[in-house]
């Protein structure tokens, strides 16, 4: 895998994990796309969000329905212009309290050492079939 885009990919996730929204922005392309998985609890919300402010949207969403959101690379796996990232998700409901943990995929796609595309799956295989319908 190129360093450059695995330090990218590490850089999203610190961004994530520290707030840092106006960071996470500028790492994304000005018509990038972004379509989160839809979970059960609503961890991860259905539906796509273009370009920066549709990132922003999703974020405020996030902070909104979050007391604390975590998400951690565990596997990052270059794929041609994707790269896949295995994650370890941990988040507690603003008004419930209520703890959730999983596994997501989330798959990238990198031009232009900025991201252009992101997409979140519930399993490797629905990201490796992504790929494969990519290609």
């Amino acid at each position: 895998m190129s360093q450059e885009n695995a330090e990218l990919v590490r850089r999203l996730y610190q961004s994530v994990n520290g707030g840092k929204g106006s960071d996470l922005v500028a790492l994304w392309h000005h018509d990038a796309e972004l379509r989160p998985a839809l979970m059960g609890g609503g961890v991860l919300e259905g539906g796509v969000y273009r370009g920066h402010e549709g990132i922003l949207e999703f974020l405020a969403m996030q902070a909104e329905t979050w007391e604390s959101l975590t998400i951690e690379p565990v596997d990052i796996r270059e794929m041609g212009p994707y790269v896949l990232v295995e994650t370890r998700l941990h988040a507690v409901g603003r008004a419930s309290g209520i703890e959730v943990a999983d596994v997501t995929w989330n798959l990238w796609e990198v031009r232009g050492g900025k991201f252009a595309a992101g997409r979140a799956f519930l399993s490797e295989h629905e990201a490796l079939e992504a790929v494969r319908l990519e290609e």
